[in-house]
């Protein structure tokens, strides 16, 4: 091995779309400052923000669109509102790429010392490990099987109580999910390796990159490290968004991901209209959009959430772990449309946490009841004990740090 920390070279398997990817960013970042040589294995479209971090991206596969979901723009609208749709596109789209992946993965993964992999190639671990190398699988939510599922946590004393159903329910994601990287670790590894069971935990445990202000007390065989916030120099805003703010305070961000859904100019006038009837201004972020100006408020692009957050009074999105820990660490109130996967677990915690109120699912995100939710949510603001107390507490973790000795350990 060349460099590194004492010649040793880690490899961050990170398939799927922005929000998959940018943790696996955050710690090479990390692990890079700590000395050792780090290699990013992408789809096409996250080696952007990988060499933009100072990272080495090795592309494995082609965009996330056309690696994990139905070219059928209504199929993948439909997949939003249908688990079973969503993991069969999935599926099917990762088998006809996974040859593909696979050869780009064999080499890398011969010349690494200590893998670490996203949920999308969970079935990698126990075939690795099994070859000799270190690996673990790294998740973005509590997603193992759990006596309490993803409800782990509540209010009330009967919540407090097992919940077979939700259990039950987080047992299938589970396994479903895990099974979507099946084809991919036979192409690695060959069908007898394949088959060591990837539905339940891998024998080293995952990191769970969470924080405890979400996630008080998540599955116990997984090892909790704390949120990795992005350890970058914070990038400012575009000229044109500050002014922007400069003359709009009291601004309601609008932000749902890089999931794929309906048309931009939709969603647009939609939450135009919200922003209208609520009075607030809107900031509607739009990958790959350009800076403009719209009734009602401003669309932008990628822009830096710590620059733009504490100008901002309140944030509707969608669930995904960063954005939600980035609008906690922010202190402000919060409201939650999810869409799938791991969002509605999010969305439950934000609300029980008291930093927003509760959860409006997609299909259920009316005009009305989304006015309704930003109100409370403005009314909440970002003076409240809980919001502010939250915003400390997620200040005062390292998770990166965590990470990082933990890979070191593996390292050994």
């Amino acid at each position: 091995m060349n460099g590194g920390h004492g010649g040793r070279s880690v490899l961050l398997v990170a398939l799927g779309t922005r929000g998959d990817v940018e943790p696996f960013v955050r710690l090479g970042w990390r692990l890079r400052a700590e000395g050792y040589a780090v290699t990013v294995a992408v789809l096409e479209d996250g080696a952007a923000r990988v060499r933009a971090a100072g990272l080495r991206p090795a592309v494995v596969g082609p965009v996330a669109a056309q690696a994990m979901w139905s070219g059928s723009a209504f199929l993948r609208a439909a997949a939003h509102l249908n688990p079973g749709l969503m993991w069969l596109q999935m599926r099917r789209a990762l088998e006809v790429v996974a040859p593909t992946v696979a050869g780009h993965l064999a080499p890398l993964l011969r010349r690494a010392d200590v893998v670490l992999v996203g949920l999308a190639a969970a079935g990698l671990v126990p075939v690795v490990t099994a070859a000799g190398v270190p690996a673990r699988l790294v998740l973005l939510a509590p997603l193992l099987p759990h006596p309490g599922g993803t409800a782990t946590w509540s209010t009330s004393a009967w919540d407090r109580l097992p919940h077979p159903l939700e259990s039950a329910r987080q047992a299938l994601l589970w396994r479903m999910t895990t099974a979507l990287s099946t084809p991919l670790a036979s192409l690695l590894h060959g069908p007898r390796r394949a088959a060591l069971p990837v539905t339940a935990p891998p024998a080293g445990p995952p990191l769970l990159a969470t924080s405890a202000v979400l996630d008080p007390r998540p599955a116990p065989h997984a090892v909790s490290t704390g949120w990795w916030p992005d350890p970058s120099p914070v990038r400012t805003l575009p000229r044109e968004v500050d002014r922007w703010l400069d003359r709009h305070p009291g601004a309601v961000l609008m932000a749902f991901g890089s999931m794929p859904g309906s048309s931009t100019r939709r969603t647009l006038e939609r939450l135009g209209d919200v922003a209208r009837s609520v009075g607030s201004p809107a900031v509607v972020q739009v990958r790959g959009a350009s800076t403009r100006a719209f009734p009602g408020g401003l669309v932008v692009g990628e822009v830096d959430h710590r620059a733009l957050l504490p100008r901002l009074a309140a944030v509707v999105h969608h669930g995904g772990s960063g954005t939600t820990h980035a609008v906690t660490a922010a202190g402000l109130p919060q409201v939650v449309v999810p869409h799938l996967g791991d969002q509605p677990h999010y969305a439950r915690a934000v609300h029980r946490a008291g930093l927003g109120p509760p959860p409006l699912p997609r299909p259920l995100a009316t005009r009305a009841r989304l006015v309704a939710r930003v109100r409370t949510a403005l009314e909440l603001g970002q003076g409240a004990p809980q919001v502010r107390s939250a915003a400390s507490r997620l200040s005062g973790e390292d998770g990166l740090g965590t990470a990082a000795r933990l890979v070191d350990a593996m390292a050994q």
